[in-house]
């Protein structure tokens, strides 16, 4: 399907803004604008930081600003990867990038749903022994993501990096579940699962969320998630939203949560590009 034929609609939510906050989440620290193409040149496993959002009409010929956006990828040595959306200013643009080898590739959901002002807050039982924090340090919070997904080095300091980006300008908070065993005191609590909450007015992000490997299975997820919501609500947030892959299992725990997919969004980038990172782990 073209993106042309994938414009999103919702009677519940602004899509339009929700792409922009959620652009606003996950911002570059490094791009350049190219004739109304937004391009980022981070480094990094997250491909929202190191894509091309085609948001504006251009006025140059396609192919002039495929070339300079190329040259830039290649100062920053990093492959060339746009972001297709129902968003792209050019209903064309994915069927050109197709006509010349980019190939399609990690396609995922915007998931959303709404967070009434009277809605009711998860029962305890529901939520866990959860505790949310606000992390101030953006540094230790991303090393403890990545060490619950196994990050290495590199992926780490380009997460703290982003963080350190969407702060700037939005109230970003970052939450973890911890517990303890038995007859241990709060002092010996061991951070087990984590998510992030990135508020920008009414809407709130959900992102990163990982799971110790041992800990799976236990629906340690769903209750740091339930307080996450619960959280956002409370503060004064109305829209609560989540960028998750078309093949990830997580979807069913969304969807429980009342989560809804409210557009659909994918990669193109030349095979070259793409096979070198088809073994490692898909960020969205």
């Amino acid at each position: 399907m073209s993106v042309a034929h994938a414009r999103a609609k919702s009677e519940l939510f602004d899509l339009c803004r929700l792409e922009e906050v959620s652009q606003n989440a996950s911002r570059p620290e490094r791009g350049v604008m190219i004739d109304g193409w937004s391009v980022g040149l981070s480094a990094g496993v997250a491909k929202r930081s190191r894509a091309i959002n085609a948001f504006y009409p251009s006025r140059r010929p396609f192919a002039v600003n495929l070339a300079d956006a190329r040259e830039a990828y290649r100062g920053a040595g990093l492959p060339c990867v746009f972001r297709l959306t129902p968003f792209v200013s050019d209903p064309e643009l994915d069927a050109r990038l197709d006509a010349l080898g980019y190939v399609r590739f990690d396609a995922a959901l915007v998931m959303a749903r709404a967070l009434a002002p009277n809605d009711a807050p998860s029962p305890p039982a529901a939520r866990g022994d959860v505790r949310l924090a606000q992390e101030a340090d953006l540094a230790r919070a991303a090393a403890r993501v990545a060490s619950l997904r196994g990050d290495g080095e590199a992926e780490m300091r380009g997460l703290a990096a982003r963080w350190l980006m969407s702060a700037t300008h939005i109230d970003a908070r970052f939450a973890f579940a911890s517990l303890s065993a038995a007859g241990e005191d709060a002092a010996h609590r061991v951070c087990i699962a984590s998510a992030v909450g990135i508020r920008d007015g009414e809407y709130v992000g959900l992102f990163e969320v990982a799971t110790a490997a041992a800990w799976r299975g236990r629906g340690i997820a769903e209750a740091l998630l339930r307080t996450h919501l619960d959280c956002a609500q409370a503060q004064g947030a109305r829209v609560a939203y989540l960028q998750v892959a078309t093949d990830n299992p997580a979807r069913r725990l969304y969807e429980r949560l009342g989560f809804q997919a409210v557009y659909e969004y994918w990669y193109r980038a030349l095979p070259d590009d793409v096979a070198p990172r088809a073994a490692a782990r898909s960020h969205a």
